[in-house]
């Protein structure tokens, strides 16, 4: 098996030129491209990028607005679209010729994004807790995207620790718990009020399915049994039972055999001599 090497750190421009930073390990073909969610970092896929790396090139950016990149675009608007640009500019800067998304959350939104822009240059689009909770993904009313961006503008990091410990599942680590909060808590609020404004506003069904692109989502049982869900054409949907939202952190050695064994039905990679 190959060694792990640490990752390096690259900060390349977002077309608009917000600044983005981007761990890199591994090398060769496809590059997976490891998208967090809201308020989240690159560093919540610490646990899958050097497992990843032994087998493909890896990278991990911080969207803007997000963990040491830029706290604003130039532009000071925010959409899911632009995220999915930003990561096409990751996928040029390294030169990628194919590309795997792989995306947390609302990195699955931006994910998709990403793959209608790269054309067919992505055949694979792996989501993480994401794509089917309706009160994200579906068509929302002005009315409740209002009401629910001003829940979190009268106390953030009050309602981002309470939203924390509402989903992640039952056995989580009280430690990696209230790490994910505070992180998430310490998200610039401007910032992520903008971007959840965004996401609420951005609909799942105007865009799916992806011609030529097998999507796959593994989520959260726990959540799916708890959620209106959507009815994706074309999707395929691992459930792992135990973990929560975040089940890369929750319960990374199983997620990491999931993830990998996806990428090796789709004929990238297998275990490294």
């Amino acid at each position: 098996m190959k060694n792990v090497e640490k990752p390096s750190s690259i900060t390349i421009a977002a077309l608009d030129g917000a600044r983005i930073p981007v761990l890199v390990a591994g090398e060769g073909e496809p590059l997976v491209i490891l998208v967090h969610g809201w308020s989240c970092r690159q560093d919540f896929w610490s646990a899958q990028i050097g497992p990843l790396s032994r087998h493909f090139r890896v990278a991990a950016p911080d969207l803007p607005g997000h963990g040491d990149a830029d706290p604003q675009r130039p532009s000071g608007a925010w959409s899911i679209e632009t995220f999915g640009a930003d990561i096409v500019a990751v996928a040029d800067a390294l030169e990628a010729g194919e590309v795997v998304l792989v995306g947390h959350s609302m990195g699955g939104a931006v994910a998709i994004e990403a793959a209608r822009l790269l054309g067919d240059r992505c055949r694979l689009l792996v989501g993480v807790d994401t794509f089917t909770e309706a009160m994200f993904y579906a068509v929302r009313s002005r009315e409740e995207i209002a009401a629910r961006v001003g829940g979190f503008r009268e106390d953030f990091a009050g309602r981002m620790r309470g939203m924390i410990g509402a989903i992640t599942g039952d056995e989580v680590d009280p430690a990696l718990q209230a790490m994910i909060a505070e992180a998430m808590a310490a998200t610039d609020p401007a910032a992520a009020l903008g971007v959840l404004e965004a996401l609420l506003g951005w609909d799942i069904a105007a865009v799916w399915p992806l011609p030529g692109v097998r999507a796959v989502a593994i989520n959260s049982a726990m959540l799916a049994r708890r959620n209106e869900l959507l009815d994706l054409e074309h999707l395929e949907i691992v459930l792992m039972e135990g973990p929560g939202h975040f089940p890369m952190m929750e319960a990374p050695d199983a997620f990491n055999g999931l993830l990998l064994g996806v990428l090796e039905q789709e004929g990238f990679g297998g275990p490294s001599p």
